[in-house]
């Protein structure tokens, strides 16, 4: 598992999207934004399993 820390998850997410990295690689999984009082997060399971944690701490 790792952590990247983004300045803006939402915008982060956007670009994910437009990547279309499930329908290239069918073992990638993301997962949308989620709101957590330290800040928010979205999550990406990359081809070789690893779960990335993609955040925006508030400020």
């Amino acid at each position: 598992m790792l952590f990247l820390e983004v300045e803006n998850a939402a915008e982060f997410w956007e670009h994910l999207q437009k990547l279309n990295l499930p329908e290239k690689y069918p073992s990638v999984r993301l997962g949308a934004i989620k709101e957590y009082d330290w800040g928010r997060e979205c999550f990406i399971h990359d081809p070789s399993g690893v779960l990335w944690h993609v955040g925006e701490f508030y400020q």
